[in-house]
């Protein structure tokens, strides 16, 4: 005799069992094919249900699910996917996008001198992804000056470079304003100097990148070859050599900076005793002075 427990599993395996037999029925139905194989499973759970063998028929449940997991789904069955056991690595969310006063503001932190807006624009695409149009940076500059008039609470805003005999800002040169006066300031070796020191910069970072990013590293590396084309030296050999780089850029960087720095102490000096706060960021504005390359 069978108990309560007994009745009821067999009750379940009965229907499993007819159920199984309905998908069979309607795929062979759909492929207009005969499966005997699948259908002698399928009689077989029966007769073992009828005759009381209830592991038999378990078994053959068993079996006949494996064999219907293997044919062809019917048009509502939801498809099997068998595999072994996987650890996937989940894509990283897309990080919001920056505003392009964020960008530009965390390039020339970066980078560490005056900059020219293109080095900015190319550096920041390949640093971050983003590049912030030559358009963009006009307004952004005049949105600047604004934020500031207005008192802005901010803790640094973007200002241009001042040539240190008039103080007059440098077209096309950006600066930030908690940087000391005296990395704001351009005077005759001042371009040059400030474009080794990017350089070298630049340089480091990239060997630094290449071991932790190789993506940002591979956009990065065109932005300091093009940098390092006026550096004798730097390019020499194949590939491109960041200890090679960096140390032409420092090569010729030392007596240059033996000039350039004391000329701007002397300047600083000079605009501190002179210039109120608003010049000292802004310049004065008598005049723009023209570009000029590094």
């Amino acid at each position: 005799m069978f108990s309560a427990g007994d009745v009821s599993v067999m009750a379940n395996v009965h229907v499993k069992a007819w159920t199984y037999m309905d998908r069979v029925v309607y795929s062979i139905f759909m492929s207009l094919s005969q499966d005997d194989a699948r259908m002698s499973l399928a009689r077989q759970v029966v007769n073992a249900l009828a005759a009381g063998n209830r592991d038999e028929a378990l078994r053959l449940t068993r079996e006949l699910e494996r064999a219907l997991t293997k044919a062809a789904p019917a048009a509502e069955a939801v498809p099997s996917f068998p595999a072994e056991p996987a650890v996937v690595r989940m894509a990283r969310t897309p990080a919001p996008a920056r505003s392009a006063r964020q960008v530009v503001a965390g390039a020339l932190a970066e980078i560490g001198v005056a900059t020219r807006a293109k080095v900015v624009t190319d550096y920041a695409g390949a640093r971050f992804g983003q590049r912030v149009e030559a358009r963009t940076l006009a307004a952004l500059r005049r949105d600047e000056r604004r934020a500031w008039e207005k008192s802005s609470a901010r803790p640094t805003y973007i200002v241009p470079a001042l040539e240190g005999r008039y103080f007059q800002p440098v077209r096309g040169l950006l600066t930030l304003s908690d940087w000391p006066l005296e990395r704001r300031l351009i005077g005759p070796w001042s371009e040059r100097a400030d474009h080794l020191a990017a350089t070298a910069q630049l340089a480091r970072q990239l060997a630094w990148l290449s071991e932790r990013d190789t993506t940002v590293a591979e956009r990065l590396a065109p932005v300091v070859a093009e940098m390092a084309a006026s550096i004798p030296g730097a390019l020499d050999g194949p590939g491109l050599d960041t200890a090679r780089v960096e140390g032409a850029a420092q090569a010729e960087l030392g007596p240059l900076a033996e000039r350039d720095e004391p000329w701007r102490r002397d300047a600083a000096s000079r605009a501190r005793g002179q210039l109120p706060r608003e010049q000292q960021l802004w310049g004065t504005t008598i005049a723009v002075v023209a570009d000029g390359d590094a």
